[in-house]
């Protein structure tokens, strides 16, 4: 006898044990697939985690069948099997059954259930499609109403007895939209708390409890046990930042909250800006022990997960389990796109060139052993500054970069040709991204209008805070914290929002996208975005977008995207990987009209590129090393 048992308490793991009478064969067998999952046990114990578990129940029926080898599960593994059977067959019944799109009768069950707000009908289509699968993905863009819709199907399935509260996982930016939305959309008012850490109250009585992720994850014993105690709806908002998945600390944790749930949902409106394999940890959180059923196994590799037939076949596999509004069907007035290229200033050029060919010489290795090369994402860095503002190399990042871009200053010896540069060039140049910069502004604030600055370092942003103090700049980066829980009079997030939106005298937001990319609105008060420097990151770039071409914009509004690219620089390349990215998603997404409304047309100033098989190869080609 084998004898299995799901356990909850923590972080959701199955232990089975070895009965005396238990073959020794099946025992190895178990022990060999469950293998990349063991967290614990003995030669006669085996702790696993619960999702590698789930993934090789067939391992344990060939086990079963062809060793003749009983098992014995526990009641709560057996109802966990129980409901993901449910599962599995509400998902195959959706898979081939017609879709329901009967918004009539679903606007008046949302009005019966106190939903006030009433949808549109695309936003009716959706919750539609998402009522009838059993945990779904919203992949509108931003700006379709993804809360909206998340709050509607709360509503409806409270009203219906299935859940009974809600937990939502945000990042901070977006919990303003998500307490406005809630107090707007449901009736009576629900009883709401934000989550601010280990010390904070979670009441009995709550509706809606609202999170981020580095709390969830810090606190998660706690945020279980309100997912457990009631029948919980839980939503995880920008769903993209849990793609790293059990690799990640916040990705486990809400793979992990899964096995609670009654409901699951998750919501981005860029789902996989790297690829298919981008779509493997919400998948895994939707449908625990499933994703191998739904994903074809090319999605399952980071380099394949961008190949053509894998794109198309990944397309195809996850087309009934996701909605989608894409901006061709918002309304919205077309985007413009000015792309800026210049040479740089003399000495800029030539510490440039000094920094690129002191990597280039580094970078005389095998293509495996500069895939290891540890130091790539701080060359990036590097570059970016170069090609930007070099006297940043010398500073580091800043204390409130986020972890990606945190880098140490560059390395210098006191003799070497590019300190001589550097030290030279504060005191002979001003970078040229700078002085466009405040050229724009300037012209902006004489018209009257407002105009949002982006930029990946926030040593940019603090130094153009400065250069720009006639236009009373706001700024929000990692280091601005929300109004819930900042100490009194301290400069928040909210604060700095409110002042760019209402204050005449303030003309300018400088942001960077890491920070507020994501669930804020400023299309009624800008309709300027200008890109100092830009990274790999393709969801960044089309997040940050989002935040003044969304739906509810005028006709008549013009909305304008400035792109400032050092000519000859790493600049180029990341425009070029971009641009493939932005493509992948959109073939992935079925949204030939991402590319259109996101990206410059090909003749519009930018550098026709190479394709290239990931980010390192485009950082090696920049550099003139062959991958």
């Amino acid at each position: 006898m084998i004898f299995a048992e799901l356990y909850r308490d923590g972080r959701p793991q199955v232990v089975l044990e070895r009965g005396l009478d238990a073959s020794a064969g099946a025992w190895a067998q178990l022990a060999e697939a469950l293998a990349r999952g063991v967290v614990g046990g003995s030669a006669e114990r085996i702790e696993v985690r619960v999702d590698v578990f789930l993934a090789e129940v067939a391992v344990v029926a060939g086990v079963r069948k062809r060793f003749r080898q009983k098992f014995e599960f526990g009641p709560q593994l057996t109802e966990q099997l129980r409901i993901l059977a449910d599962d599995r067959r509400r998902r195959e019944s959706a898979l081939h059954g017609a879709r329901d799109v009967a918004g009539t009768d679903l606007g008046q069950e949302l009005a019966a259930s106190g939903f006030r707000r009433v949808l549109k009908p695309f936003q009716l289509e959706n919750l539609a499609t998402l009522l009838g699968l059993p945990h779904g993905a919203d992949f509108s863009v931003p700006g379709a109403g993804k809360t909206t819709v998340a709050l509607a199907n709360f509503a409806l399935n409270r009203a219906r007895g299935e859940v009974e509260q809600l937990l939502v996982i945000a990042p901070l930016a977006a919990f303003q939209a998500w307490k406005e939305d809630s107090a707007a959309c449901l009736s009576a008012a629900p009883r709401l708390a934000v989550h601010t850490g280990a010390t904070s109250l979670i009441r009995d009585d709550l509706d809606i409890l609202l999170t981020n992720y580095n709390r969830a994850a810090s606190d998660y014993d706690r945020i279980r046990a309100y997912v457990a105690r009631r029948p919980t709806h839980v939503v995880i908002d920008e769903a993209h930042r849990i793609k790293r998945g059990e690799q990640g600390v916040h990705g486990r944790a809400v793979l992990d909250l899964a096995y609670a749930a009654r409901r699951r949902d998750v919501l981005t409106g860029t789902p996989a800006p790297q690829g298919a394999y981008d779509l493997v940890a919400p998948m895994r959180f939707l449908y625990p022990g499933q994703d191998h059923q739904i994903l074809p196994p090319g999605a399952y590799s980071e380099r394949d997960g961008r190949e053509p037939t894998v794109v198309a076949e990944t397309s195809r596999a996850i087309g009934r389990y996701f909605v989608r509004t894409p901006k061709s069907r918002l309304g919205l007035p077309p985007t413009t796109f000015e792309v800026v290229a210049r040479p740089m200033g003399q000495i800029q050029q030539a510490v440039y060139e000094a920094l690129a060919g002191r990597y280039r010489g580094e970078f005389a290795l095998g293509v495996n052993d500069r895939r290891r090369f540890t130091r790539l994402g701080r060359i990036m860095m590097y570059l970016l500054e170069a090609a930007t503002n070099p006297a940043l190399l010398v500073a580091g990042s800043d204390e409130h970069d986020q972890d990606g871009f945190a880098h140490p200053p560059l390395e210098l010896r006191g003799d070497e040709p590019l300190a001589r540069l550097l030290q030279q060039y504060a005191a002979y140049e001003v970078p040229w991204k700078y002085r466009e910069i405040e050229r724009i502004v300037a012209e902006a604030a004489a018209r009257g209008e407002k105009v949002l600055v982006w930029s990946t370092f926030v040593r940019n942003l603090k130094i153009l805070r400065d250069r720009l103090s006639a236009f009373h700049p706001a700024v929000v980066h990692g280091g601005v914290p929300p109004a819930d829980g900042a100490p009194p009079g301290a400069i928040t997030r909210d604060g700095e929002f409110d002042r760019f939106r209402n204050d005449p005298d303030c003309h300018v937001l400088l942001a960077n996208p890491a920070a507020c990319g994501e669930g804020v609105s400023l299309h009624h008060w800008c309709h300027h975005a200008v890109y100092l420097d830009r990274t790999f990151n393709a969801g960044h770039f089309l997040q940050s977008q989002d935040r003044i071409h969304r739906l509810g914009l005028r006709d008549d509004v013009s909305t304008r995207f400035t792109l400032l690219l050092s000519e000859g620089t790493v600049d180029d390349a990341v425009e070029g990987r971009l641009r493939e990215k932005i493509v992948v998603l959109s073939q992935l997404m079925n949204d030939p009209g991402l590319v259109q409304v996101a990206l410059p047309e090909p003749d519009a100033g930018t550098v026709e590129q190479a394709v290239w098989g990931d980010d390192e190869a485009a950082l090696l080609a920049t550099l003139g090393v062959r991958a």
